[in-house]
């Protein structure tokens, strides 16, 4: 069997919870043959996993650093390269006006088989004429205009310089429809994103099965995105209609939907996805590697494992420590992972500075022994202000410690009553519920027994793994017996 498996900003060259569900998961279905297609920010992107041998290639397509698509050095930037005005007015203004109707009336009055059946002709057109030649003619940005000048507010508000700059931003997004489609048994999308363009493009032109794993909700990590950067209100409009047409899309075209946890099934449900096409699969860990060593540290340890990013919001760890350290002054909060954003890790370190705690927040670095940091903990910490189904906690979990974590995403869900959950962005309902557990060593490691009971009994990785198998087995037997008749 082959799987196109399609991510965005994350694996292989991004260190995460995604990466690491893809890596496992391609590591641990050895017998069948994936192919990578990736999108990430820019062509200088370091690799930072080890292909598993089953990996047949990895078709990395960057969407900025880059002028034109010519620059794209990939063997599958495959067309005719046709330059035929005749064919663009005909065909491609037709096909683009119908997407960008689609974005910009919003997410209420959407229609998602228009949008699919749009990308699908998009791409379909771009195998034969030429992307860049395309996208910087007059015709497409007169319909570009013509789209935004439609909407009331957008013709009475937006100015000259974001028409252009949303003009683009869409020359970079459907760039993965200018990349040909390696055939494939199942193509597997990781998010409901831009990565599924190519997933609404393999179902709606090629007929390829989708399945759809959600981790985080990506339409909702975009808006807060999109509002953390202060970009004016026309292009948050448009984008957050984007990414929530694009959302739709993808789920209409999927046949099986396989969020992480039951929380995003919520999401999914809200966006008209019928049950039988939702099917929960957990996260899972190896019970082996994250094991339980019986070991409590001398000092009372808070530890985070987390990358250095917004989304983790390290800043209310932070400022929950000087209300942990004023009842056990000896407290270290040890966080351990890699720094995802530059001036986000210099606002956590100012923000450190500020209140004090050099000598109480250490931050270790990435880990290639993440039990052992757990081993080291009297309890776990996870401040995030969106999750998916996060690995953090189901590893803790397995180490046998208790989590203290936010209510955000699945995490509830994992926890159930082996552990605490606060609400986000409160500092000092976290430092309680921190010092808590540090007050009761002993009722706090006999919750993290419990926690290791129950991850033992729901996120095992072989658990996980046969699930994604039966998965693959019916999807492609579905399409097997369709074919047949």
């Amino acid at each position: 069997m082959r799987s196109l498996l399609l991510t965005e900003g994350t694996y292989p060259y991004v260190r995460g919870g995604v990466s690491t569900w893809c890596h496992l998961l391609i590591s641990g279905l050895s017998e069948v043959e994936f192919t990578i297609f990736a999108l990430v920010g820019n062509p200088s992107s370091s690799v930072e996993y080890v292909a598993p041998p089953n990996v047949a290639r990895t078709i990395a397509l960057p969407l900025w650093g880059h002028e034109r698509m010519s620059e794209y050095s990939g063997a599958d930037l495959r067309s005719e390269g046709r330059r035929d005005p005749r064919a663009l007015r005909e065909e491609f203004v037709p096909l683009f006006a119908a997407f960008l109707d689609e974005i910009v009336r919003g997410m209420e009055s959407a229609q998602p088989q228009r949008l699919v059946d749009a990308i699908g002709g998009i791409y379909t057109y771009f195998r034969r004429h030429d992307y860049d030649w395309t996208m910087r003619r007059e015709e497409v940005w007169n319909v570009t205009l013509a789209q935004f000048r439609a909407s009331a507010w957008h013709d009475r508000f937006m100015s000259a310089l974001e028409a252009i700059e949303l003009t683009r931003s869409f020359y970079r997004y459907l760039a993965p429809l200018a990349i040909e489609i390696p055939s494939s048994d199942i193509v597997h999308s990781s998010a409901a994103g831009l990565c599924g363009l190519v997933a609404i493009a393999a179902k709606s032109a090629l007929g390829f099965p989708v399945v759809l794993t959600e981790h985080g909700v990506y339409l909702r990590e975009r808006v807060l995105e999109l509002a953390r950067a202060g970009f004016p209100f026309s292009d948050r409009s448009i984008k957050k209609n984007l990414f929530s047409a694009i959302a739709r899309a993808t789920y209409a075209v999927a046949d099986i939907i396989a969020p992480v946890c039951s929380y995003n099934a919520t999401w999914e449900r809200f966006y008209g996805v019928p049950e039988e096409r939702i099917l929960v699969i957990y996260n899972g860990v190896d019970e082996t590697r994250f094991d339980d060593r019986n070991y409590r540290p001398e000092r009372p340890t808070v530890t985070a494992m987390v990358r250095i990013d917004p989304l983790k919001d390290l800043e209310t760890l932070v400022a929950s420590a000087p209300f942990v350290r004023d009842r056990f002054p000896d407290v270290v909060f040890d966080i351990w992972g890699p720094v995802h954003d530059e001036a986000y890790n210099v606002r956590v370190l100012d923000l450190v500075r500020v209140l004090g705690l050099e000598e109480c927040v250490r931050f270790r670095g990435s880990t290639s022994d993440p039990a052992s940091a757990y081993a080291g903990a009297s309890v776990v910490a996870l401040s995030s202000i969106s999750e998916g189904f996060p690995y953090s906690v189901i590893e803790a979990m397995m180490c046998a410690k208790p989590v203290v974590a936010t209510d955000v995403g699945g995490a509830r869900e994992a926890i159930g009553d082996c552990g605490t959950v606060v609400p986000p962005k409160r500092p000092q309902r976290l430092a309680e519920a921190l010092c808590d557990l540090l007050a009761r060593p002993e009722e706090a490691a006999a919750l993290g027994k419990m926690a290791r009971e129950r991850a033992l009994e729901l996120f095992t990785l072989n658990g996980c793994l046969a699930n994604y198998r039966a998965l693959y087995d019916e999807v492609g037997s579905a399409v097997s017996r369709g074919a047949a008749t």
